[in-house]
């Protein structure tokens, strides 16, 4: 009967054994975060100034060809002049649309920022847990309680910044 009771322990002593070892590898895991993160910001970053230069691009195009308006109505040759004005109309138009269909840019910014603050988030909740997992492991009291407020921090906090990342990682010699 003990001998069953042995063999069942050292399975539940193996089995935490392998999960102490996903949790070690979790840690890890953080510069893929933080990789993901940053191309994910710069993305966006990079995304928003191109497309205001192309606002600020047509903008300027769309002013210079009003001007150009301006000086078409004053040409005599009414023939040439009504096939001038409606070229460059038409133009104006087609700038007018263009700086509309740049929208989607706004909705692919926000989409990616959704990504990034999911994995924020995945990032906070792989944290929470190897902070539980010290707290469990520690010995020293004052450890824990240290852990503790790490973990009632970790909670209220919305972003985590990579110092607190290193910080936790630190205190399990990660």
């Amino acid at each position: 009967m003990n001998e069953g009771l042995f063999d069942e322990l050292k399975k539940v002593l193996s089995i935490i054994e392998e999960y102490k070892k996903d949790l070690e590898t979790l840690g890890t895991k953080k510069e893929g975060f933080k990789s993901v993160n940053m191309h994910i910001e710069l993305a966006i970053q990079e995304s928003e100034e191109a497309t205001q230069k192309i606002i600020e691009n047509i903008m300027g195009i769309v002013s210079i060809l009003k001007e150009n308006l301006r000086i078409i109505s004053e040409i005599p040759d009414t023939e040439r002049k009504e096939i001038l004005m409606k070229n460059t109309e038409d133009v104006i138009g087609k700038l007018t649309e263009t700086l509309t269909l740049l929208e989607f840019q706004d909705i692919v910014s926000q989409r990616l920022q959704k990504i990034s603050n999911f994995i924020s988030e995945i990032e906070k909740e792989i944290l929470k847990i190897l902070i539980l997992f010290g707290i469990n492991r520690e010995t020293s009291d004052k450890k824990k309680e240290e852990l503790k407020e790490k973990l009632e921090e970790l909670e209220w906090k919305r972003d985590v910044s990579q110092e607190d990342v290193d910080d936790i990682l630190k205190q399990f010699g990660l």
